[in-house]
């Protein structure tokens, strides 16, 4: 776990399509069945999670942004491997195998922390700063994704970013049959989660590593 301020990078990413989201419950994947499903907090590889499609254009400075954090920690850590990559992100392509020009990140949330104890659900409100009441939302809602980018290294000796889910707008949600996808967007012209943007102090990283509970990407 990261161990002093800077290793917590705020990662804000808005106004962009969501996608594959597990926010009313914890999910796992199902190696035999080749799917996510639904499960336990405490289910091995429980998460929260969220993926969110941005343009190439806008997902370039965020990869630098998020590559820069890296190189920003290993110059604290002289055994942490070369940056490898951001973990969770991947270019999308069409049928055809061509690049449609968006770019992919994706953050979760573990179920459980490393103490074994249950972690809290992600933050999860609509556009007008309310605690949502049905987070059933389909892909292709749009919002707001905030989370803390932290630098890692997998199981495989590969280091990168990991991005740990702190929060979610939905300024417009999409549901099935019936659902309420008719409301209006909710523009956000500043940090939704937030009045305002201090510097992380000893107790807010104490909690940041407390809710989180783990640095550990996929």
């Amino acid at each position: 776990m990261a161990n002093n301020d800077s290793d917590f990078h705020k990662v804000l990413a808005k106004n962009v399509t969501l996608q594959y989201p597990k926010l009313s419950q914890t999910h796992r994947f199902n190696t035999q069945k080749q799917a996510s499903e639904p499960c336990a907090p405490t289910a091995s590889n429980a998460a929260w999670s969220v993926a969110f499609d941005m343009p190439k254009e806008q997902a370039k400075p965020l990869y630098e942004e998020l590559r820069a954090h890296y190189e920003a920690c290993r110059s604290r850590n002289s055994k942490m491997p070369q940056f490898k990559t951001i973990f969770g992100m991947k270019k999308l392509k069409d049928e055809h195998g061509n690049e449609t020009g968006i770019v992919q990140f994706a953050a979760k949330r573990n179920g459980m922390k490393k103490d074994g104890t249950p972690n809290k659900a992600p933050t999860v409100i609509d556009g007008q700063k309310q605690a949502m009441a049905d987070l059933n939302f389909w892909g292709g809602s749009k919002g707001s994704v905030r989370a803390w980018a932290v630098a890692v290294i997998d199981p495989d000796g590969n280091g990168g970013i990991s991005l740990l889910l702190d929060a979610v707008q939905v300024t417009e949600a999409r549901y099935g049959d019936g659902g309420m996808d008719d409301f209006d967007t909710v523009e956000s012209k500043a940090d939704p989660f937030e009045q305002a943007k201090a510097p992380l102090t000893e107790q807010k990283r104490e909690n940041i590593k407390e809710e989180l509970g783990d640095d550990i990407p996929w």
